[in-house]
């Protein structure tokens, strides 16, 4: 496995080479390169997981519209991992189906009405130049991996080992996070890409860091140690806390108020329905999470950072006071939801679609106000519909098997673990929508997939004589 973990990191290597150090004209080269290997070879995890790094950023680098290739003149630049999913979506092609997933017609029912929203955008006026034309296709293909990843990832060990890849993404995320709070830069300014950060402020002059590297890979990763713990035997179970542990850091020393308590929805939940912890375990993992902060503290920028992250998190105080601004730190309610419900109101019961409409007033900070905007009341009730029979079927499963079953505890997860990913979506940023960017079909399409096999799997347990 070491040598798997090698190889992983030799190809992010190559993909931080050929963005960031070559020069131009030898990137695409590369990337043909890597998207050819990727073709030839039958690791799907560890591609997966190495692309969605590179779709959500690594210590600084491989921002938005970075590592992309210019194929035709005139358009934007290729996301490199949208080249990715096409590549994927061909392989699936020619892989046999796997068995049918029990949300595959809620699925088609959501594809259709994308299909309509897409002729809805074209009806309220969408414009034809190619950029626009492109920006859709680019908002589309990445729900090819709802199809692509089903057949990609076939088995519970597929899954294994893209997590085995994932979690110490997990770890080098919260690396960075001290570093640039120590340091005032980002790794990938260390390292000699010479960029200025927003984020990259002097926490001893009072400043509050609010950087976040690789937040999707600490959210998913968030999830599979969840998982993994009650999946006996694949991963040890002190790496599986201290993945929970590094990932619950870096979201605390983001001082990111809703990232802070939908974890903490997600932890309580788990503790409570899945792991439902004696005494003795609930002191050894409160005591393991005190020694990490505390080793942590012993830097006093980072301590000055903790201060400076409770003190915006005590905001939340205002908030529950009436004061819609906390403190002046929030323009969600009183400034961005009502610039986007006041156009939703123009066309309330499907949206505005693929529109140029919506694609000028939309607003992914407003999530479920933007989802309104998009795709209407009836947008907003497929989706619910789909999130309640998708969560409501793995709960309903578990509750029919015996204690002690293989997957009970496990299926739990999923229902523990979505309020506070969606707490996340309501009030941090869109996580949930008609569309998608790389990184969110990836996430989406393993949480979903990973989930309907462990459902098909509940099913063919032996059965004792």
């Amino acid at each position: 496995m070491v040598r798997k973990l090698a190889v992983y990191f030799l190809w992010l290597a190559v993909a931080l080479a050929a963005t960031y150090y070559l020069p131009e004209f030898a990137r695409t080269p590369l990337y043909v390169l890597m998207l050819i290997a990727y073709a030839r070879s039958s690791n799907e995890p560890m591609w997966l997981a190495l692309f969605m790094t590179v779709g959500d950023g690594f210590w600084g680098f491989f921002n938005p519209y970075e590592a992309v290739t210019r194929l035709l003149p005139g358009l934007p630049g290729v996301e490199f991992e949208q080249l990715y999913i096409l590549v994927a979506f061909v392989k699936a092609l020619r892989k046999a189906p796997t068995e049918p997933l029990f949300h595959r017609g809620l699925l088609r029912v959501m594809g259709v009405y994308i299909g309509l929203l897409v002729l809805q955008g074209y009806a309220l006026g969408l414009s034809p130049a190619l950029n626009v034309q492109f920006r859709l296709v680019k908002f589309l293909l990445p729900l090819t991996l709802l199809f692509s990843i089903p057949r990609l990832l076939r088995s519970e060990d597929d899954f294994r080992e893209l997590f085995f890849y994932l979690f110490p993404m997990v770890f080098l995320a919260l690396f960075a996070q001290v570093f640039t709070i120590a340091t005032g830069i980002t790794p990938s300014q260390a390292l000699g890409v010479m960029k200025k950060f927003w984020f990259t402020v002097d926490v001893t002059k009072g400043q509050t860091y609010r950087g976040f590297y690789s937040d999707n890979s600490v959210l998913l990763g968030y999830f599979g140690a969840y998982y993994w713990l009650t999946r006996p035997g694949f991963f040890d179970r002190r790496y599986l806390y201290g993945v929970i542990a590094a990932a619950a850091l870096c979201v605390v020393l983001s001082a990111t108020r809703g990232w802070i308590i939908g974890f903490s929805i997600s932890l309580v939940l788990y503790l409570i329905f899945v792991e439902k912890l004696s005494p003795k375990q609930t002191f050894s993992l409160g005591m393991v999470s005190t020694l990490v902060v505390v080793l942590l503290l012993q830097i006093p920028v980072v301590e000055k950072q903790f201060a400076n992250a409770f003190k915006r998190f005590s905001t939340i105080q205002k908030l529950m006071g009436g004061d819609v601004t906390a403190g002046g730190t929030l323009s969600r309610l009183n400034e961005r939801s009502p610039r986007v419900m006041d156009k939703w109101s123009e066309s309330p019961i499907s949206g505005w679609g693929f529109s140029d409409e919506f694609f000028k007033h939309g607003d992914f900070h407003v999530a479920n106000q933007n989802i309104l905007l998009h795709a209407g009341i009836i947008g907003a009730i497929l989706m619910a519909v789909f999130i309640l029979v998708y969560h409501g079927t793995l709960l309903l499963r578990s509750l029919q098997m015996p204690e002690g079953a293989p997957f009970k505890k496990s299926l739990l997860v999923w229902c523990t673990f979505f309020p506070g990913w969606f707490f996340i979506h309501s009030t941090s940023g869109q996580k949930f929508a008609f569309y998608a960017d790389p990184i969110a079909g990836m996430i989406i399409g393993v949480y979903l997939t990973l989930g309907a096999l462990l459902y098909r799997l509940s099913f063919n347990l032996p059965v004792k004589a």
